[in-house]
C-alpha cells in the first residue's frame, strides 16, 4: 500500500522481543556476576589488607623486640668487656709498678756488685806471704756470685714482665676497639629500632637484603668475644703469677744479700781478729827476740873478755915451761911443779879453746836470732799490710748499708747479742 509519509529504517536485521528480552537478560545475569565478583574482590582485598597491616606491625613489633633483645645482648656483651678492659687496665698498672721496683732493684744491685769487686782488688794488694785462701776470700766470691745471679734473674723477669706488658696492651687495645665497635653497634641499633613509618630519614635501597662479604655467624660472634676475654683472663692469670715471681725473686735476692752479707762481714770481722791476734804475736815474739839478742850480746861481751882475760895466763904458763927448759942437765927434772905446769897449760890452753868455741855458738846464736827478728819484723810489716787492707773492707761496704745503721748495731746482730742487751 503506498503510504503518503515516507519511512526509512536502518539497514540492520531486526531483534524478536525474545531475543531482546533473552539481552537483557543476559547483561542482568553478567552485572549481577560483577556485582558478585567486585564484592568478592572487595572482601578479600578488605581482609588482605587487614592481614597485611596486621602482619606489618607484628613483624615491625618482633623485630624491635628482637632489636631490644640485641642491643641488650651487645650492652652485656659490652659490659662484660668493660669489666675484662678495666680489669687488664689494672693488670698493667699493677704489673708497671712491679717491673720498675724489680728494675730499681736490679739498678741497686749495681752498687753491691762494685763493693764485691773492689773488695776482692783491694785484698789482692796484699803481698805474696799473706795471700791466703781464706773463708772471707770464699765469701767475697760467693756474695760476687749471688749478686751475679740475682742481675740475672732479676734480667730475665724483667724481660718477661716487658714481653707480658706488651701482651696485656695488646689485647687491652683489642678489647678497647671491640668496645668501640659494640658502642658504634648499639647506636645503630638503638637508631634502627627508633625508625617508624612516619619517620622523614626512610626511603628505598638498593638489594636492601644482600650480606656483606665479611659478615659472621651469631656463633662464631659470641666465639670470639668469649676468645678475647678467655685470651685477657688468661694473661692476667699470667701477669699475676709473674708479679708473684718478681716478688718473690726481688725478695729472694734482698734476703741472699743480707745473710750473705752478715755473714761476709762477721769473716771479715773474724779474719781482722785472726791477723790483728797474729800480728800481736809477731810484736811479742820481736819484743823477745829482741830481748835475747841483747841478753846474748851482753853474753858475747863476756866471753870475748873471758877470752882476752884468758890470754896473759896462757902467756905466764907458757913462759914459765920455756923458762925451766933452760935449766942445767943435771937440773932438768920432771918434778912435781913441772907436772903441774903442764896440767894448767893444758887446762889454760882447753879453757881458752872452750871459751872461743862457746863465743862462736854465741855468735852463731846471735845472728840466727837477728836473721829470724829481721824476718819477724818484714812478717809484722806484711800483717801490718794485711790487717790495714782488710780493715779498708769496713769502709769499702759502708755504701751498701743504711745510714742509720751504725758499726755497733751491726756488730749486735753479727755475734747475736740483741736478746742480751738491755732494752732502751
Amino acid at each position: 500500500m503506498d503510504a503518503s509519509i515516507p519511512v526509512f529504517e536502518k539497514p540492520h536485521p531486526r531483534l524478536s522481543v525474545l531475543d531482546w528480552t533473552r539481552n537483557i537478560q543476559r547483561l542482568q545475569n553478567e552485572a549481577r556476576i560483577r556485582r558478585f565478583e567486585s564484592y568478592e574482590l572487595r572482601q578479600r582485598a578488605n581482609q588482605l589488607r587487614n592481614e597485611t597491616s596486621v602482619t606489618t606491625r607484628w613483624d615491625n613489633y618482633v623485630n624491635n623486640e628482637l632489636l631490644r633483645d640485641r642491643i641488650f645482648l651487645v650492652d652485656s656483651f659490652r659490659e662484660k668487656q668493660r669489666f675484662t678492659r678495666e680489669m687488664v687496665r689494672d693488670e698493667i698498672r699493677a704489673l708497671k709498678e712491679e717491673k720498675n721496683a724489680t728494675e730499681l732493684h736490679l739498678e741497686s744491685l749495681q752498687v753491691p756488685l762494685m763493693v764485691s769487686s773492689q773488695c776482692l782488688s783491694n785484698r789482692d794488694q796484699r803481698v805474696p806471704p799473706e795471700l791466703t785462701r781464706d773463708q772471707l776470700a770464699e765469701e767475697l766470691k760467693r756474695e760476687l756470685h749471688i749478686i751475679e745471679n740475682s742481675k740475672r734473674t732479676l734480667t730475665d723477669v724483667c724481660h718477661m714482665g716487658w714481653e707480658k706488658l706488651k701482651e696485656l696492651t695488646n689485647v687491652y687495645c683489642r678489647l678497647e676497639r671491640e668496645i668501640q665497635n659494640k658502642d658504634e653497634t648499639i647506636n645503630l641499633e638503638t637508631h634502627v629500632k627508633d625508625l617508624d613509618r612516619e619517620s622523614s630519614d626512610i626511603s628505598f635501597k638498593l638489594e636492601p637484603t644482600r650480606i656483606p662479604a665479611e659478615s659472621m655467624t651469631e656463633e662464631s660472634y659470641v666465639n670470639c668475644i668469649e676468645n678475647t676475654v678467655k685470651i685477657a683472663e688468661q694473661l692476667m692469670s699470667e701477669s699475676k703469677a709473674l708479679r708473684a715471681t718478681m716478688f718473690k725473686s726481688r725478695e729472694q735476692a734482698r734476703n741472699q744479700m743480707y745473710a750473705q752479707s752478715q755473714e761476709l762481714e762477721m769473716m771479715m770481722r773474724r779474719r781482722i781478729y785472726d791477723v790483728q791476734r797474729a800480728r800481736n804475736e809477731m810484736e811479742w815474739q820481736k819484743y823477745k827476740l829482741e830481748s835475747s839478742m841483747q841478753k846474748v850480746e851482753r853474753e858475747i861481751e863476756s866471753l870475748r873478755a873471758a877470752v882476752a882475760d884468758k890470754i896473759n895466763p896462757t902467756k905466764l904458763v907458757e913462759t914459765r915451761l920455756e923458762t925451766r927448759i933452760k935449766r942445767p942437765v943435771l937440773e932438768r927434772v920432771q918434778d912435781i911443779p913441772m907436772r903441774g905446769l903442764m896440767e894448767e897449760y893444758e887446762r889454760v890452753h882447753m879453757s881458752h879453746h872452750m871459751l872461743e868455741k862457746k863465743l862462736e855458738e854465741a855468735l852463731t846464736t846471735y845472728h840466727g836470732l837477728y836473721n829470724h827478728h829481721q824476718r819477724v819484723t818484714k812478717d809484722l810489716q806484711y800483717k801490718n799490710q794485711a790487717l790495714e787492707t782488710d780493715r779498708r773492707l769496713i769502709e769499702i761496704r759502708k755504701p751498701i748499708h743504711s745510714p742509720d745503721e751504725t758499726e755497733f748495731k751491726r756488730n749486735v746482730g753479727y755475734c747475736h747479742m740483741r736478746d742480751e742487751l738491755v732494752p732502751e
